[in-house]
């Protein structure tokens, strides 16, 4: 990590010389660099091995079925990665047709989706196992439906699945680390599906509001390894405008930071502390009562987020806009700087006249090592049912598609969004890696132990930490108990 982290950050200074340079010879300079990228990437490609390490088998034309959030009723984060009825020259679309047959056809398997029209997975899902019936050989639901599952005993220790191997590059490791709990892994997050990239969250800049303020950019920052809360505020500082004249900070105005109600939580976990954390032996526990510096950090952020003139809330400003619809349309007018939010805000914004870039989350000071930034809750993660057919068949079927995925998916993904289709620069490209390789999952947002409202209340209440952080603890620990217990791993 430490590697690539400084050619990433080699590669910023690069961008940022190329700015200094004639207009002819960065023109020149970026298409060389282009070029040297996209050899290093396919060199990287064809030393990488996709080898699953599965035996031969010939499943005998058998239906392997995928229970998932397809249904519209999810919105903008409907699975898209499970099936593709056909080729349509779309990257995203293609790359799942063609990583489908090839499992359909070297393991004589058909490959199925089945998406509840109520939109309700978990009813559906929980039914599907109370009953028995073994139609479902995966499920994958967002993080929070998946907790709800494991705290039902309705899913399987991943580790107790044969055939699949999750220290594999196409699982997520981090995944793995933050999500399992008293050593047992019932959801991953993997290259089958690239909704999980989508929920990642990374700071949105407006380059042109950035280059009309002529301040240092945040690309510049995060080479000099000075990208931080302290920095992000400073940009912030002379970047709002009361364009109306009436004296107020509104949605009418330009304002520095959008911002939203699930950067409370989210801000907390960029900057390095995770809401429940977890001892020596993988059991959850609370840990941010008593904490000084966490104090310090909630306080800072609810100052800063509730500062009308330097935030605006779309929770609370956006109620007739549609919520982020607001922040959207602001951003798109050149009527916000900086939006921290989930990366598929990068295709939302697609048909965005303006230039616009991505950074990493920053990070809270110079004491904090590594960049954080959170995989949300409404992404897709691979379970097992044990009302499954066959487990080792499920993760027979589950390792191949993963192990296609990280082949062809993952590289159509990063296609889609290097290849300059949606981002605009190429520092963002180089963005791209310290956000997607520099996650954090919450147990939290899996399993509901109380830590969010906590935190929520300190931050978008003005809410006083270590009596609000006092009050919660014992539900938490509680809650989280009882989650142990329904696991079969209490104390």
């Amino acid at each position: 990590m430490k590697k690539k982290l400084s050619l990433l950050l080699a590669l910023l200074m690069m961008a940022s010389a190329m700015a200094a340079c004639g207009e002819g010879e960065a023109k020149e300079t970026t298409a060389d660099t282009a070029e040297a990228a996209d050899t290093a990437a396919v060199e990287t490609e064809e030393t990488e091995n996709f080898d699953p390490g599965l035996p031969d088998k010939d499943f005998g034309g058998r239906t392997f079925t995928f229970m998932t959030k397809a249904d519209d009723s999810w919105s903008d984060w409907k699975e898209t990665s499970i099936s593709a009825q056909e080729l349509t020259g779309e990257v995203l679309n293609d790359a799942v047709y063609n990583r489908n047959s090839y499992v359909q056809e070297t393991y004589n398997v058909v490959l199925a989706e089945y998406a509840p029209s109520s939109g309700n997975l978990l009813s559906e899902a929980g039914n599907t196992v109370q009953s028995g019936d073994t139609t479902y050989d995966v499920i994958m639901p967002p993080l929070n439906i998946a907790g709800s599952l494991v705290q039902s005993g309705y899913l399987m220790d991943l580790k107790d699945v044969d055939n699949l191997n999750l220290s594999q590059r196409w699982w997520d490791e981090r995944s793995i680390a933050d999500l399992s709990i008293a050593n047992k892994v019932y959801m991953v997050s993997g290259d089958i599906s690239t909704l999980n990239n989508d929920a990642t969250w990374c700071t949105m800049i407006n380059l042109e509001v950035l280059n009309n303020l002529g301040v240092e950019s945040p690309y510049q920052y995060v080479a000099e390894d000075n990208w931080t809360f302290d920095t992000y505020k400073l940009l912030c500082e002379d970047a709002s405008i009361d364009m109306d004249g009436d004296g107020d900070w509104d949605k009418d105005d330009s304002i520095a930071n959008l911002t939203q109600n699930e950067n409370a939580t989210a801000m907390l976990i960029t900057f390095g502390y995770h809401l429940i954390n977890k001892d020596n032996d993988d059991v959850p526990y609370f840990d941010l009562e008593g904490n000084e510096r966490v104090y310090d950090i909630l306080m800072d952020v609810s100052e800063f987020m509730t500062d009308d003139r330097l935030s605006l809330n779309y929770h609370e400003k956006g109620a007739q806009d549609g919520y982020h619809l607001l922040t959207t349309k602001m951003f798109e007018e050149n009527r916000g700087l900086f939006w921290i939010t989930n990366l598929q805000m990068v295709i939302r914004l697609r048909e965005m006249e303006t230039d616009f870039g991505i950074a990493p989350c920053p990070k809270y000071d110079a004491q904090q090592e590594d960049y954080c930034n959170v995989v949300w809750f409404v992404g897709s993660y691979s379970t097992v049912p044990v009302s499954a057919m066959d487990p080792a068949e499920s993760g027979f079927i589950l390792e191949a598609m993963a192990a296609k995925s990280r082949e062809i998916l993952r590289p159509a993904y990063y296609e889609t969004a290097l290849s300059l289709k949606y981002l605009r620069d190429e520092e963002s490209i180089a963005m791209l890696d310290l956000v997607i390789d520099n996650r954090a999952y919450e147990l939290e947002q899996a399993f509901s132990f109380g830590s969010s409202s906590a935190v929520e209340q300190i931050v978008l209440q003005n809410k006083e930490p270590a009596s609000a952080l006092a009050s919660a603890s014992k539900s938490i620990a509680s809650k989280i108990e009882k989650t142990l217990s329904q696991i079969g791993a209490a104390n």
